[in-house]
């Protein structure tokens, strides 16, 4: 772990000040954004999933899980149930 640190470090340090280094840090930043931002709307999409295949409203379960946590919708979807 700390040759992890050191090396990310070492990579800032011989980096930065350069317009290359910023924009490698930039690129850095952006993907890790990107990968968290797929990663949330999947867990959207498992409750919509899972909201349809209970026979409830997916839009609203969806929306819910958007707004309120994903987590927090599954649990509820599953302490529900079968809507029929």
């Amino acid at each position: 772990m700390e040759n992890l640190i050191t090396s990310v470090q070492d990579l800032l340090a011989s980096t930065s000040g350069t317009l290359a280094g910023i924009a490698l840090i930039m690129a850095g930043i952006a993907c890790i954004i990107i990968l968290l931002l797929i990663i949330f709307f999947i867990r959207i999409y498992i409750a919509y999933y899972m909201a349809k295949k209970r026979h409830r409203d997916p839009l609203a379960w969806a929306l819910l899980s958007f707004f309120v946590s994903p987590i927090l919708t599954w649990i509820l979807l599953l302490i529900l149930g079968d809507a029929n």
